[in-house]
């Protein structure tokens, strides 16, 4: 590669539903995106749908787009994974998804960094015991 030169593409690579919206206009590869594509993973694990479940495709949307409306709604905690039991402090997954909405934000300068969003995880009081 010519020195002057940072960037080569051949293909697109991922897997849709997980590639920031920007990947699609310039085909490069970012810190920011992967940011993004870790948003999409939040949701996943706090849902326990995948981005690109029929149920989202027969509606015409994808995780991303539910679960944004599902939180200005204020029901995340009727749309989290039933595997994760009965028992889970709500006020702690309701950060969650805001942390994961945090990393979906359109535009990428908007976005934390992932030190940012280890950092929020970390903060996150979470309790080992439930009853």
């Amino acid at each position: 590669m010519e020195p002057d030169k940072t960037h080569v593409s051949t293909f697109v690579a991922g897997t849709f539903g997980y590639l920031a919206p920007e990947y699609f206009d310039t085909g490069r590869a970012t810190a920011k995106g992967d940011v993004y594509s870790f948003g999409v993973v939040l949701l996943e694990l706090l849902t326990g749908k995948k981005p690109m479940d029929e149920a989202f495709l027969e509606e015409g949307t994808k995780l991303v787009t539910w679960v944004k409306v599902v939180v200005e709604e204020r029901k995340q905690e009727y749309v989290v994974d039933s595997n994760l039991g009965c028992c889970y402090p709500v006020d702690e997954i309701k950060i969650t998804f805001g942390i994961a909405l945090m990393c979906l934000q359109t535009d990428p300068s908007k976005r934390p960094t992932m030190a940012e969003v280890v950092k929020m995880l970390e903060q996150i009081n979470v309790r080992e015991n439930c009853n």
